[in-house]
């Protein structure tokens, strides 16, 4: 008998796994500083797992992608982009030379993506576009031979804590919520800049004290940062102590795996 149990490589190898994070850190960096927007990354890290058929990683980036921008039609007909006219023409480009990356066709394939897509992409923005879409690659595969799960909790990008509580992020008004027996107990605030998510201010209402709903809050929030694949700078005072409780998220911490000024 064979048995079904994968190696979860991720878990085999940390450090390793921690590497190729920080790769990834890296290159969403590079690309904005060449001026990608997160929704065109976003498009490329969805059509490079829909190539891989890569489940895990395609359930964290159409969250990702809805939450930079993309709309639901892009993202349903993604597949076929060549026959729409719901994409523009650095992201038609980006996605042409994202898919030869995925899929490394015969040369002159690849010769014609490359003309198309310096025609409005820049060499650095190229070089950024086929860097993202290898590094993309390469978590499907990390996910797709450890067989990641895909839980039903992560369609909401909602998680449940404990039978009382769960946490929610609203775009709106940038801070992830908590809430207990269904009414809000308390949240914590962020700002995006660039690759960064900088968490500002944590708050729990004194009537919900006691409950532990604060350790709840900073674990999701920061979990889903990192299924984001952002960085995590922890201006809040709460949100630094609970990082210094849990060296595991080390890797995606400015100031701990993350070097910058």
């Amino acid at each position: 008998m064979v048995s079904e149990r994968r190696v979860w490589i991720d878990k085999q190898h940390p450090e390793v796994y921690r590497a190729l994070t920080g790769v990834a850190v890296a290159v969403r960096a590079a690309g904005t500083r060449a001026g990608l927007d997160r929704k065109l990354i976003e498009l490329v890290m969805v059509r490079v797992s829909q190539l891989s058929g890569c489940a895990s990683c395609l359930d964290k980036h159409h969250a990702a992608a809805l939450a930079a921008g993309a709309s639901e039609r892009q993202l349903a007909v993604l597949p076929a982009w060549r026959r729409t006219e719901f994409f523009s023409e650095a992201e038609q480009a980006a996605l042409a030379l994202a898919e030869v990356t995925a899929v490394l066709p015969e040369e002159a394939t690849v010769q014609r993506e490359y003309a198309f897509a310096r025609q409005y992409l820049s060499d650095e923005q190229m070089s950024a576009v086929i860097w993202v879409a290898t590094t993309i690659a390469a978590f499907n595969r990390v996910s797709i031979l450890s067989r990641h799960p895909v839980r039903q909790q992560k369609e909401k990008h909602m998680s449940e804590s404990t039978p009382e509580a769960t946490v929610a992020r609203n775009d709106e008004k940038k801070r992830y919520e908590v809430f207990y027996d269904g009414k809000l107990a308390g949240f914590a605030e962020y700002e995006e800049r660039g690759d960064e998510t900088v968490f500002t201010h944590t708050e729990i209402d004194d009537a919900f004290s006691g409950k532990g709903l604060g350790k709840v809050l900073a674990k999701v929030a920061i979990e889903d940062t990192i299924a984001l694949q952002r960085v995590i700078r922890p201006l809040c005072p709460f949100i630094r102590a609970y990082l210094e409780k849990h060296p595991e998220y080390d890797a995606h911490v400015i100031g701990k795996g993350v070097i910058r000024e």
